[in-house]
């Protein structure tokens, strides 16, 4: 199967890097995957018979220094649309317009071929349009990633609950604010547990969209969207940040309780749909009080299956690269099956 892949950050090179200690095994299990073309935000690294990613991987680091295959100013709209693939792994940095991840899936679904992203920007911005192009095409479009990494959630619900109904959810669906939140809970000021964040790799310098809990909300809207085949926007979900939640935290310890910025969903009785992301006082024995730091986990009520909670432990972009090299592989054995 051939493979394009947008955006070589953090989750692009661990991708690579996934692909390149797991080629043996996937052969073994009659799977193919070449990359026929790599784009970063300067150019495109194109073999249509295949790039040698550890090659990849050391050129992105010398800045494609006497790198004979790679062509600046070739973006990566050019690549979807010159050369031959079958699936377009889009990982570039999410963004509040959706570019250019955007026009880089529209583009990928015009010319019939499969997407696979982590990137929330796109399905936040313009979720029914995307969803319906991969429809009218007969197309793939796996986005696992873009929420709580490689938490198992639309896996799940798309092959173990597909007859039941989805009542409610919760989630810690943030690292950041996690991290943040356990910090201050060991008595660290908000300002203190952000520069720890920081310095341990958790924040970005650029911190806002995490901690006003905008992140959060974009996977809110992902995860709503999926479950109730709608087009929510950002400004649907009540959002409300950590950054005044030192108080609730102080009250929270003197009850024995803890704080975590949930995530919900929830059907109300009149049939809408409420939408909410802001920090919750939980007892101590609540499944997500024991979700600590940079860890994420979903909660589910079902009609019929009741509550089923799954909570993973979150280390690097490798984790996020894992779940984005699953959703290859269906795409690769759904294609191996039919064809």
């Amino acid at each position: 199967m051939k493979i394009q892949l947008i955006g070589l950050g953090n989750v692009g090179k661990n991708l690579l890097k996934l692909l390149s200690e797991e080629e043996e095994k996937l052969k073994d299990r009659g799977l193919d995957l070449r990359f026929v073309s790599i784009s970063d935000s300067k150019g495109t690294a194109v073999n249509e018979n295949g790039l040698k990613l550890s090659e990849v991987l050391k050129y992105k680091e010398l800045e494609w220094h006497n790198c004979t295959y790679y062509f600046k100013g070739y973006s990566a709209i050019d690549a979807i649309k010159n050369i031959s693939s079958d699936i377009v792994v889009e990982l570039t940095p999410s963004t509040i317009n959706g570019e250019p991840g955007l026009s880089h899936i529209k583009e990928a679904f015009t010319h019939k071929k499969h997407v696979v992203t982590a990137n929330k920007g796109p399905l936040v911005v313009s979720f029914k349009k995307l969803k319906d192009m991969a429809l009218e095409n007969n197309l793939y479009f796996l986005y696992e990633a873009t929420v709580a990494a490689h938490v198992p959630i639309f896996c799940l619900l798309s092959s173990c609950f597909i007859t039941d109904e989805i009542l409610k959810v919760e989630g810690i669906f943030n690292a950041t604010t996690n991290f943040i939140i356990c910090e201050m809970e060991q008595g660290f000021s908000f300002q203190e547990a952000l520069d720890k964040a920081i310095k341990a790799g958790w924040a970005e310098t650029n911190y806002a969209d995490d901690v006003d809990g905008i992140d959060a909300a974009r996977k809110v809207v992902i995860l709503a969207n999926t479950i109730y085949d709608s087009d929510f926007k950002l400004d649907d979900v009540k959002i409300e940040g950590i950054r005044n939640v030192e108080p609730l935290i102080m009250e929270a310890k003197k009850q024995g309780k803890r704080v975590k910025l949930l995530c919900e969903i929830a059907k109300e009785g009149s049939g809408n749909v409420f939408l909410q992301v802001s920090p919750k006082v939980i007892s101590q024995d609540n499944p997500f009080s024991t979700v600590n730091y940079g860890d994420m986990a979903v909660k589910f009520y079902f009609k019929n299956s009741q509550e089923i909670f799954v909570s993973a432990k979150f280390v690097s972009p490798r984790q996020t690269a894992q779940a984005v090299l699953n959703d290859i592989i269906k795409v690769a054995l759904n294609k191996k099956c039919q064809g």
